[in-house]
């Protein structure tokens, strides 16, 4: 998968930029309390990038980086951000590349897998019944229902060659999808 310098650039600013447009911690700081909590990273983009959060607006902003998703042109670039993409900041960035028409199936495998779905199909029985207690899962549980859906509808683009995740592919060889509730993963989730 080869993406040239100058598209590289821009996928990792908008990473960047969706890891702040997918939180709003810094958002809801007072003005003190930000300042102080940022203080030696003024020079930081990422300082820059919740600042300017900060200035537009929660919601503004994260249509504003949702805006620049469009101008991802491959499915090689969208895969290059779901695995670039720290997991642990949530799913805005997530949800914008399945939403993304030129998502190709292997990227929503790693998304997936990544996700934990076995995790919480033996937690809670099914994806359905995670409670919103459960904050995390929870967020992790709405994106892997439109996960399924899309890919039960062949919603995906195929055919990108992509190096298989070792990760990915531990978890599909360990499930067991002949029992309850694994029998409700999607048949080309599990593919290698």
């Amino acid at each position: 998968m080869a993406i040239n310098y100058e598209n590289k650039k821009f996928l990792e600013e908008l990473l960047l930029k969706a890891d702040v447009a997918g939180s709003d911690y810094y958002f809801k700081m007072e003005k003190e309390v930000f300042v102080q909590a940022m203080e030696g990273d003024e020079d930081k983009d990422f300082y820059k990038e919740y600042l300017k959060q900060r200035e537009v607006g929660f919601e503004v902003y994260q249509n504003q980086v949702k805006e620049e998703f469009n101008r991802i042109l491959s499915s090689e670039e969208l895969h290059f951000c779901a695995s670039e993409y720290n997991y642990d900041g949530g799913n805005f960035l997530l949800e914008q590349v399945v939403l993304h028409p030129l998502c190709d199936i292997e990227t929503v495998k790693l998304i997936y897998w990544f996700l934990s779905p076995i995790y919480i199909y033996e937690k809670y029985g099914s994806l359905e019944n995670c409670p919103k207690e459960d904050y995390i899962c929870y967020d992790d549980s709405r994106l892997l229902m439109k996960i399924e859906e899309k890919v039960k509808n062949k919603e995906f683009q195929t055919g990108l060659r992509v190096e298989k995740n070792a990760c990915v592919i531990e978890m599909i060889e360990e499930t067991n999808f002949s029992v309850e509730p694994f029998v409700n993963i999607p048949e080309d989730l599990r593919k290698i």
